[in-house]
């Protein structure tokens, strides 16, 4: 057969990669006190616009209930397919869910770990993907820190690292992290302490003394997971990247890639949805790695 036959040349690798994460607010099904509040359509149509090849999602509450229901209206809605399975880990509802787009060649799911699921309140999943133009697989780990304690969060944050650097060194660790960036990485927009009105809000992201108790971040950072959104801040000089994602005025949803990922870093994107979080997405240069900045110290 001629090699030059489309049926038998492979697929082109794409240029860019989009991963997105959405915290659902009660899985955009709930509202907070449980009674049904059907979100579901404007998330579902804002994804659809923002078109991820990898999506993660926070508090899935609701989405196993009749016959997991839920997760498969949203499976035929974005036409994605789940990477693993929803974890939950010890809560007792909701969880984590990621889906991702499958082309064949292209993007495709070849592993999954959920061994260390327990380890976080709300679940530890991770994917292992092959995507064209990257030299090894893809590890993404979707989180949901919990809101216990900081030293809590932190030891959630450094299995989640751990893991992910363990599969691979092209390594993202995305999803509420439920706290404050490290110092320097919210470019000074940490809000007053005294101007949250949730006692565990300030118990579990300040310390005593009212500075922002910045631990989550600085064990992702120490661990060679870096702030995608602070790196382009200071690569571009655009200080809406800084901006809160969150009630509270602080960025707790975020991005973390390794060091070969950052160095393929293109966007970063707060998108608004009907959920009490800002959705997040980041853009990968899969051409072409980009000139990083130097490592956060």
């Amino acid at each position: 057969m001629d090699s030059t036959d489309p049926t038998t040349a492979p697929a082109p690798a794409p240029e860019l990669l989009k991963v997105m994460s959405v915290n659902l607010q009660h899985g955009g099904v709930q509202a907070p006190t449980g009674r049904p509040q059907h979100r579901w359509p404007r998330i579902a149509a804002d994804i659809g616009a923002a078109a991820p090849d990898i999506l993660v999602l926070q508090e899935c509450h609701g989405w196993r209930d009749h016959l997991h229901e839920q997760l498969y209206r949203a499976l035929n809605d974005l036409d994605m397919r789940v990477a693993g399975r929803l974890v939950h880990g010890r809560a007792p509802f909701g969880g984590n869910l990621m889906l991702y787009r499958h082309q064949p060649g292209v993007l495709e799911q070849v592993g999954w770990s959920d061994a260390y699921e327990r380890e976080h309140y709300n679940g530890l999943g991770i994917a292992l993907l092959h995507v064209a133009g990257l030299p090894e697989r893809l590890a993404v780990a979707g989180v949901h820190l919990t809101t216990v304690t900081p030293e809590a969060a932190a030891t959630e944050a450094v299995w989640a690292a751990d893991r992910v650097l363990r599969y691979s060194d092209h390594a993202v660790v995305i999803g509420d992290l439920n706290s404050h960036p490290a110092h320097g990485d919210d470019g000074g927009t940490a809000p007053d302490p005294r101007d949250i009105t949730k006692d565990l809000d300030r118990t579990c992201r300040w310390h005593a003394d009212g500075s922002p108790n910045r631990t989550v971040a600085e064990r992702l950072v120490g661990s060679g997971l870096y702030d995608a959104a602070a790196h382009l801040a200071r690569r571009t000089g655009l200080t809406t990247h800084y901006a809160a994602t969150g009630r509270g005025g602080v960025r707790v949803d975020r991005a973390h890639l390794s060091r070969l990922l950052l160095d393929r870093l293109l966007d970063y994107h707060r998108i608004p949805t009907a959920s009490d979080h800002h959705a997040i997405a980041i853009t990968l240069d899969l051409a072409a790695p980009r000139a990083a900045l130097p490592a956060a110290t």
